[in-house]
């Protein structure tokens, strides 16, 4: 019989993901409108809003416990990954994000953190 996962790891993974889909989010509304080549008005915001569906899912579920094990260590990838690529462009080009230096990096080193609260999770829920 598995565990309950301590609240405050379920609502601090829960604010990565929704963390994830503000970042989106910025990419799309607001550096997308910045460049020539946008896309479409009517294919850029179904997209966003679908996509930030996809990401809200584990949210609600981290925020009802009802997070299997597989899900946290899928969240513990995507929290990783996330962190490892933002501090590697805030290292080499934070210009391509349109954000700065100084935003990437914190970021980063958050979702990797993120990253380690959300193994505890997985721990717990074993």
């Amino acid at each position: 019989m598995s565990r309950q996962v301590e609240p405050p790891v379920a609502v601090a993974t829960a604010c990565g993901w929704i963390g994830l889909v503000a970042f989106l989010c910025f990419q799309e509304f607001v550096i997308e409108t910045a460049r020539r080549w946008e896309t479409a008005w009517w294919f850029r915001i179904p997209l966003t809003v679908v996509f930030g569906l996809v990401l809200l899912i584990p949210a609600l579920e981290c925020f009802q416990e009802e997070m299997t094990v597989r899900r946290w260590a899928v969240s513990v990838a995507v929290f990783g990954v996330f962190g490892a690529l933002l501090v590697a462009a805030g290292i080499v080009n934070p210009e391509m994000l349109h954000l700065s230096r100084w935003v990437l990096l914190p970021a980063g080193v958050l979702y990797l953190g993120m990253a380690a609260v959300a193994g505890a999770g997985a721990r717990d829920a074993a």
